[in-house]
């Protein structure tokens, strides 16, 4: 509708120049893929893109990119469940690069949905228990926290990071591109940095180390919240926590440690199940005992073998993945 200028106005849903949702891309990066290998019906294409505006914007992009897809090779076409596997992969690559391309959210919106699905395709991932360490294109410093997962989208006009889940140590680079990091509860724009993120399923939390970050909540993309060295914030579905100072060791797993000062148990207990597999979970009756100690990461069992021994606890095994802390009996 026009405003009161008399100019035309698009909404969200309108905008030619709108970010296409990722799964509209992964859509047209599948019906790419078949229709190279032969097995997609023209037809049901040609439907697919007459369904909405958006699906003929996301075929128009993948056709302005043929030439950096690439060719499907030959074999992709054999109907064997190996060819199928093959040709999702060939679909997750095309949809990286589609989104690498302008296809995903842009600076200053929010919202970006990740799942299940894009953590296990993701190319970067840790291991419950694993630290890794990763040399930026632009010469920046990525360190990854356990079971955590994410892709790097770097292109001509910006740097991403989309984090699907777990936790990250960011040391940028200098460059004229905005340096960005999504994760399905907001966008995180770096201010020439250092700053860890830290993404679960509820919510995000970014703590600044040097310099500045601006964190933009999907719940209210219009707000731009400014963090500054040693301040962190939380942020998910309802919104933006206030901002606070960032806690004493936060950034103590890069040395594979954790600290806990006068801790809930049930917390302590908590942050350890993040580095072992299976489930860690505390018995409600000793949930509030306060615990301060440092605890190394490499070995989880043995952290709790010492803190048993050093609070009347036990740690019941149901299997070698399911294990409960509870009182020692009397």
């Amino acid at each position: 509708m026009p405003d009161a200028g008399g100019r035309l106005m698009f909404g969200p849903a309108t905008s030619p120049s709108a970010p296409i949702a990722r799964k509209v891309l992964a859509a047209a990066a599948h019906w790419h893929v078949e229709l190279q290998c032969g097995s997609a019906d023209p037809a049901a294409l040609q439907a697919w893109r007459d369904a909405s505006a958006e699906h003929e914007r996301a075929w128009d992009l993948l056709r302005r990119m043929d030439g950096q897809l690439g060719a499907i090779p030959a074999a992709l076409a054999m109907p064997a469940l190996q060819a199928a596997q093959q040709r999702r992969r060939a679909a997750a690559k095309i949809l990286a690069l589609l989104v690498a391309a302008g296809g995903g959210i842009a600076l200053g919106q929010a919202g970006w949905q990740s799942g299940p699905w894009q953590a296990l395709t993701a190319s970067l991932r840790t291991a419950p228990g694993q630290r890794r360490h990763v040399t930026l294109a632009d010469g920046g410093r990525l360190e990854m926290n356990t079971a955590s997962a994410l892709d790097v989208a770097y292109s001509a006009t910006h740097r991403r990071i989309r984090l699907h889940r777990g936790e990250i140590m960011i040391t940028t680079a200098p460059d004229p591109r905005p340096f960005l990091v999504d994760t399905p509860h907001g966008v995180i724009r770096a201010l020439g940095t250092r700053f860890g993120i830290r993404c679960d399923d509820d919510d995000s939390t970014v703590s600044v180390f040097e310099h500045a970050v601006e964190v933009r909540c999907a719940a209210r993309p219009e707000a731009v919240h400014r963090l500054e060295t040693g301040q962190q914030l939380r942020f998910g579905a309802t919104g933006a926590d206030e901002v606070l100072s960032t806690p004493a060791h936060q950034d103590s797993w890069l040395r594979g440690m954790l600290v806990a000062a006068d801790w809930p148990l049930q917390q302590l207990v908590a942050e350890l199940a993040r580095y072992r597999r299976g489930r860690l979970a505390c018995d409600a009756a000793v949930a509030r005992r306060p615990v301060t100690g440092t605890y190394r990461l490499d070995d989880i069992d043995a952290v709790l073998e010492s803190l048993c021994a050093s609070h009347g606890l036990q740690v019941t095994y149901f299997t070698r993945y399911w294990a409960t802390v509870s009182a020692r009996p009397a």
